[in-house]
């Protein structure tokens, strides 16, 4: 019995191992294996890169949203204003302005656009700071002042507003096609 082993070893070593058909299954398989693992790695790095570049839309979307809620609330801005009211919503809305734009305003297309916005803030408050009420009763202001000192700079911010909205837009567009 062991003689029969011995002779199927030989013959096995007598003959080139390249010259069976288990070998080049297994190398067909191999090979194939491997142009799969490839192709599957590129098309995951591809798929990370679309999520990735999807994600950054969604959130310039949301950034635009909310954009859009602080462009509105300037636009219904009330006759009747007084000091307090105006002090608060210049104070959230630049808040909320310099909190949306802070992540974009070292970009090439924004960085205009977002310094314009921040000094258009700073006017606003100079003007709103103009028409403060002094301690004293003897200088009361006449009626819709704080309307009127605070309603042009308001509505250039809004403006200002809407065009970062229509460059994230652009850029949205430019990404998705």
């Amino acid at each position: 019995m062991n003689e029969k082993y011995i002779e199927n070893i030989i013959s096995v070593m007598e003959q080139p191992f390249y010259t069976t058909p288990e070998f080049w299954i297994a190398s067909i398989i191999g090979i194939a294996s491997v142009y799969f693992s490839v192709k599957a790695f590129k098309e995951a790095r591809e798929a990370k890169k679309a999520a990735f570049e999807a994600g950054k839309t969604v959130k310039i979307q949301t950034i635009t949203i909310e954009l859009t809620e602080i462009a509105q609330r300037l636009d219904k801005l009330d006759f009747e204003l007084n000091f307090s009211e105006a002090r608060d919503l210049l104070n959230e809305v630049s808040r909320r302005i310099r909190r949306l734009i802070a992540p974009f305003q070292d970009t090439d297309y924004l960085s205009q656009p977002c310094a314009t916005l921040k000094e258009a803030l700073e006017q606003a408050k100079a003007a709103l700071n103009e028409v403060r009420p002094q301690d004293s009763e003897d200088q009361e202001l006449p009626p819709n002042t704080i309307y009127f000192a605070t309603q042009g700079h308001f509505s250039n911010i809004s403006s200002l507003v809407a065009e970062i909205m229509g460059l994230f837009e652009k850029r949205t567009i430019e990404v998705t096609e």
